[in-house]
This record gives structure tokens, sequence and C-alpha cells, in this order.
């Protein structure tokens, strides 16, 4: 779907790590409005040349009802994430083309599948629904390489007071359509979100396709099966 290209300068606010090189950047928000599980890209021109070096997309990993832009990233060695990861309050960001159909905006049940870093358009998704006082009637399966789990404590606080919300985290497995639908058997009757390295969601949304079930899917640049 083509995105229009409408330039936004955003501040950044503050910084803070999450958990192992994870890093989540807050900006304001200035005039953006945004649905949760949306992503939009963003440059920075002192990374390099070319839109391959300076500019990357990311998910917005923040609830529209708090107000800023949150990007959360493993932060690598590539030119961008270090410029990113440079950035002091005040500084500025270029962001443009916001949008994405990687939403959950009914009341039907899902099962929502997050590999690692994936796991931001969830995080956005579930605390907007929970603000909204809609139900969090999902399965979420979360698949990480180590025990540093992104977002752990705040999802686990979400299904504490969510009955309807099931969280199962999962350390250190190959992600299959077949585990998937072993931890989530509704799968088959419900659609499936896949969420994490482009590689790992393209092969998962084939695979449960020839099963019949329904998916969405949310690909994350620059990530494999070995660093998401």
């Amino acid at each position: 779907m083509e995105q229009e290209k409408v330039i936004t300068m955003l501040p950044l606010i503050s910084a803070h790590d999450e958990v192992d090189n994870v890093r989540t950047f807050i900006f304001e928000k200035d005039s953006l409005t945004w649905v949760a599980g949306q992503f939009q890209a963003y440059v920075l021109p002192q990374a390099g040349e070319g839109e391959k070096v300076n500019q990357h997309w990311f998910t917005i990993s923040s609830a529209p009802f708090e107000g800023t832009i949150h990007i959360t990233t493993r932060v690598s060695t590539s030119p961008f994430k270090q410029a990113l990861n440079a950035l002091r309050p005040g500084d500025q960001i270029k962001s443009h083309s916001l949008g994405g159909p990687f939403i959950w905006d009914d009341s039907a049940p899902v099962v929502l599948v997050a590999a690692g870093i994936g796991i931001t358009p969830y995080r956005s998704i579930l605390l907007q629904r929970k603000a909204l006082n809609k139900p969090l009637n999902a399965t979420l399966l979360y698949f990480n390489r180590t025990n540093a789990i992104p977002f752990e404590e705040e999802l686990k606080k979400l299904r504490d007071e969510h009955p309807e919300f099931k969280l199962k985290i999962v350390i250190g497995e190959l992600i299959t359509a077949e585990r998937i639908l072993e931890l989530a058997p509704t799968a088959h009757k419900e659609t499936v979100y896949l969420s994490g390295p482009a590689p790992v969601v393209s092969s998962l949304g084939t695979a449960l396709k020839e099963r019949g079930v329904s998916i969405m899917q949310d690909r994350f640049p620059g990530y494999d099966a070995t660093n998401f």
C-alpha cells in the first residue's frame, strides 16, 4: 500500500534501556496521529548517504493514548542504529509515510505471535485496547532467543489484570507453524498476527496459510532467525 510521504520532524525527549541491547527512544509526536500497530519511516542524514543507510522503518511501540512516539529497537553496529543511539534530547529525527494495516480494531479473538523485537506492535495494540476498555481477548505467543525479554513485566501485568489475555513466553525454540498451532489450538478459527524478522514472518506466513490459517504480517527489516 502506497503511503503519503508527509515529512514530520520529531524531537527526542529521552531514551532508556529495556533489556540486553534493546533500547527505547521517546520522541515528541508533533501533530502525528496513528493507529496502534502502525509503522513509519525515519531518516537520519548523519548516518550516511542514501536511503539504504540513513532510513529505517520502525513499528511504533507506544500506544496513541501515551502522547509520544516510541521507537524500540536492538541497537546494533549499523550506521543508522549508531546515529539513532547518538541522539540527545532536543535532537530531531525526520519521519514520513505513516501507515500500515497491522491493526486489531474489532472484538474477535486473535492469536498474536511475536519473534523477539517483533513484540513492539503488540505493546502498542494491547495498551491502547486497555486504555479504551476493549477486551484483550488474545493469545500472545512470545518467542525470544534468550531470557532478556523486552516488555516482560508490562505484559505479565496485563495478563494478571485481564483473565481473557493469555501470555505464553517461549525461550530459545525454533518458531514453526506446528509449534504455533500446538500452543494456540484456536488459531484455525482466529486471525493469527505474525511480527518479527522478515524472513521468519514470510516463511511462517506461507506455512500457516497452507494449513488454512488467516494471517496478518508485520515484517522487520534487518533481522533474521539469529538476531531477533
